[in-house]
């Protein structure tokens, strides 16, 4: 009985090891600025927190704490450049997690026409980077965010699995972004009117298929205006996490279920 015993609780100790809890990659603002800063400083591979062009109209509201953007001059760098983050995959623990959780909150406000605003997801592999290695172009336009040379890494866009093939021009347009938050208008910027925006997507069937697999994740955030009368954009709160597949928490329940049989049938 008591080997018995052990070797239930082995096998529960087995589908202990399968459940792999969701990785933190970004988390900010959430009626709080800690940890939130924007930066136009050089954004290279080492930097940290979000980072814009010299002339990008994005801007940290520390009071309000958002990050906004209400300039609406048609395509024009100021309005649509990308403000964009780096973070270092590494040491995160990552193992099978192979789907990225996004969620938000924003307004979109501010003019009389709605606004379309792209979220670009990249995943960097390294081949020979530095720590002053740069890696996104953030004055392109019409919700672009360009990759830079292909020298330094391997780019991945993480909403299609596509690599990219050429450098500077990589990502051309904001069509090609992850998430696109099209006729956006919520009226007004009080929180009581922003929107709650939440969606996964899934890395299954990509040559590489989990967060491990890449050394490095980048998202940038580009508004796509087209008219002087286009709403300004705010961001309110935004998470990012890494994620199993739902299979990895039935294969889990499924072990403690069997576990659970057998310990019944012996008892």
């Amino acid at each position: 009985m008591k080997k018995q015993l052990i070797g239930i609780f082995s096998l529960a100790a087995l589908a202990s090891s399968t459940l792999v809890t969701a990785v933190t990659l970004i988390d900010e603002l959430d009626g709080t600025s800690t940890g939130t800063t924007l930066s136009t400083s050089a954004l290279v591979r080492d930097s940290s927190g979000w980072h814009k062009s010299a002339t990008s109209a994005w801007a940290f509201g520390s009071g309000n704490s958002w990050l906004y953007n209400t300039n609406s001059a048609d395509n024009s760098n100021t309005s649509d450049g990308a403000m964009a983050q780096i973070v270092n995959l590494s040491g995160l623990g990552l193992t099978t997690e192979n789907q990225i959780e996004v969620n938000m909150t924003y307004n979109a406000w501010n003019g009389t026409t709605a606004i379309d605003v792209y979220v670009h997801l990249w995943g960097l592999v390294d081949k020979a980077s530095t720590a002053t290695s740069g890696f996104a172009n953030l004055g392109a336009q019409n919700g672009a965010m360009w990759g830079s040379s292909l020298t330094d890494f391997d780019y991945y866009n993480l909403g299609s699995g596509a690599k990219f093939t050429t450098g500077g021009g990589g990502e051309a347009d904001g069509g090609a972004a992850a998430i696109k938050l099209l006729d956006q208008d919520t009226g007004t910027s009080l929180i009581g009117d922003a929107v709650a925006y939440s969606s996964t997507i899934s890395l299954s069937g990509y040559s590489l298929d989990t967060l491990a697999q890449y050394d490095y994740f980048v998202i940038g955030i580009a508004k796509n205006v087209v008219a002087s009368t286009d709403n300004g954009f705010a961001i309110h709160d935004i998470s990012i996490t890494a994620v199993p597949e739902p299979g990895t928490y039935a294969l889990f329940a499924g072990l403690l279920a069997l576990s659970y049989v057998m310990l019944r049938r012996r008892a």
